[in-house]
């Protein structure tokens, strides 16, 4: 199963790699559009979104509407030695670092307020979970970059007995495969937006998606 993700995930890096910088804007552009088009976007109060790297799709559009919207964006912070991820809240010109594995997250901990007024105190707090991927399938299968962080997460949130949020994943339309390999505890996401379509992926936990 690894190696067949390894291949998978070596060959879609490669054509993303490919991509012009005009031409990253121009399908993040729409993938964001798309994504705001969704009634769960409209609706949600609390989201959390990511900050992109090697040429993944640019959420940047959809942090901006959010912020206009005054919805309250959460972006994650590395623990590379604890291997996990923790969200803090993220407003308009907060100040941004380069943290673990070249990514762009929130300064911690902030100067301007106690620390656990920043944190997200659990991810069933979020509406929607937008996720960045390297490949995905019409299950909702996702594959990201083989360091779990993303799944150790939600795993823990369902061992809790939380509801989690939508998981909603961001892709290049080029980024679907017939099928992946997946693991008995892993969890399929609810949701894929891509520059062409908004996907309701087959595999993902049978619940409203209208609830929240």
């Amino acid at each position: 199963m690894e190696a067949e993700k390894k291949n998978i995930r070596d060959d879609l890096r490669r054509v993303r790699r490919l991509l012009a910088q005009e031409e990253v804007h121009r399908l993040s552009t729409a993938v964001c559009q798309q994504a705001q088009m969704l009634p769960h976007f409209q609706r949600a109060s609390s989201i959390g979104l990511y900050l992109s790297i090697d040429n993944e799709v640019d959420p940047s559009s959809l942090l901006l509407a959010a912020n206009s919207s005054e919805k309250t964006v959460f972006l994650p912070i590395v623990d590379r030695e604890q291997r996990s991820l923790r969200f803090v809240r993220y407003r308009e010109n907060d100040p941004l670092v380069t943290g673990a594995f070249g990514i762009r997250e929130p300064v911690w901990p902030p100067g301007d307020l106690a620390a656990s007024a920043h944190l997200l105190p659990r991810i069933s707090s979020l509406d929607i979970l937008f996720l960045p991927l390297v490949a995905f399938d019409a299950c909702g299968w996702r594959l990201g970059y083989g360091g779990g962080y993303y799944d150790r997460l939600l795993s823990r949130a369902g061992r809790a007995g939380g509801q989690r949020p939508l998981l909603v994943g961001l892709a290049y339309h080029f980024q679907e495969v017939a099928a992946l390999p997946h693991a008995a505890h892993d969890i399929p996401m609810d949701w894929v937006v891509t520059d062409r379509a908004c996907l309701v992926c087959s595999g993902a936990d049978a619940r409203d998606h209208t609830h929240r």
